[in-house]
């Protein structure tokens, strides 16, 4: 499986399984959005380990960061790529600015920079306007 396959998979075995920080009971007594309550089971749980698909909602993926003890925008990152197949990030390698903006852009992962010429020009234009 490439990163883009499986990237929220990888990212939850990088905590939880055998050998690692968590166990599959550990993550999924933890794995409660703050918000909701909505629960990962640890049938669930098991079955992120195993690179099983799972059905995705905002308050799992809450649950699945706080399990993790993750920002949850990193675990929306990691599903973004897994479940849609599109990546957040910043392919024109902004340098930070003394206003410290940050570019994020989301879209195919096989898309580079010189793919993206309308973003760009889109990005410089809304530079030009707010100074």
């Amino acid at each position: 499986m490439s990163d883009q396959a499986d990237a929220l998979t990888r990212l939850v075995q990088q905590h939880v399984g055998e050998g690692r920080a968590l166990t599959v009971r550990a993550f999924a007594e933890r794995a409660v959005d703050p918000v909701s309550g909505t629960r990962v089971s640890k049938s669930t749980a098991g079955n992120l380990v195993q690179g099983h698909q799972i059905k995705i909602t905002p308050e799992v993926l809450a649950a699945i960061a706080e399990g993790l003890g993750l920002p949850l925008a990193e675990v929306q990152a990691a599903a973004m790529r897994q479940y849609v197949g599109i990546v957040v990030d910043d392919p024109f390698a902004t340098p930070a600015g003394e206003d410290d903006v940050v570019v994020r852009v989301a879209h195919d992962p096989e898309k580079s920079a010189e793919d993206m010429p309308t973003v760009r020009a889109f990005l410089d234009r809304a530079a030009r306007e707010h100074g």
